[in-house]
């Protein structure tokens, strides 16, 4: 059996990181960044089953984090039903999106990684997951608020979902374009007004 050669795990993983997005999932080399932590291709098998769980040790962190962190933002707007405060919900989502751009910027290679360097993994489809439950949370949620004679517009699947995905894609430019923090926060905000003023005139709140 192998031996794992101590501290070398914190190598492996930053050499890796300088690789994955110096050039992607796909053309990353094992063997490069073997060499570059000053080790052989053995020490990342010891730890890593292949090139995939590698590049998972990288984002899986942050996948689940901000997908968590997205879950608790839902959950949060259906607690506004019996609250009464269905009209705070564009309020709502404007600090969680804060509060999501914070999470990315403190994890910022990890998104970068994630978002624009994942092609040939399962995390490549990591932002049409979001999309997907963006849609069939807040599918339910204007049912219940349509129900509830707070709203008095109805939004087509297919429109709801490629609005949706224009919006997250959107939001993560600032990642596929390297945006300074402050300069993201400014951003942010204009696409946060763009879109709450689009569903305000499609959904109509009553």
């Amino acid at each position: 059996m192998a031996k794992r050669e101590e501290g070398i795990t914190e190598k492996l993983l930053l050499c890796a990181k300088r690789e994955f997005l110096e050039k992607g999932y796909k053309d990353a080399s094992l063997r490069e960044i073997a060499e570059k932590a000053g080790t052989s291709t053995g020490a990342i098998y010891i730890r890593y089953p292949d090139k995939s769980a590698l590049f998972g040790a990288l984002v899986e962190p942050v996948a689940e984090g901000l997908m968590g962190r997205f879950r608790a933002a839902q959950d949060e707007h259906f607690d506004l039903i019996p609250e009464g405060k269905t009209g705070t919900s564009q309020e709502l989502s404007t600090m969680y999106l804060y509060r999501f751009l914070d999470y990315i910027y403190e994890n910022f290679d990890a998104f970068k990684l994630l978002i624009c360097r994942s092609d040939g993994t399962k995390y490549q489809d990591f932002l049409h997951e979001l999309v997907r439950l963006e849609v069939e949370r807040s599918g339910e949620y204007y049912r219940q608020l349509r129900e509830a004679g707070k709203i008095g517009g109805t939004l087509d699947g297919e429109v709801h979902h490629m609005l949706t995905s224009a919006y997250f894609t959107a939001v993560f430019e600032v990642v596929a374009h390297d945006m300074p923090k402050e300069k993201a926060l400014a951003y942010v905000e204009q696409i946060a007004h763009f879109f709450n003023a689009g569903w305000n005139s499609l959904v109509r709140w009553l």
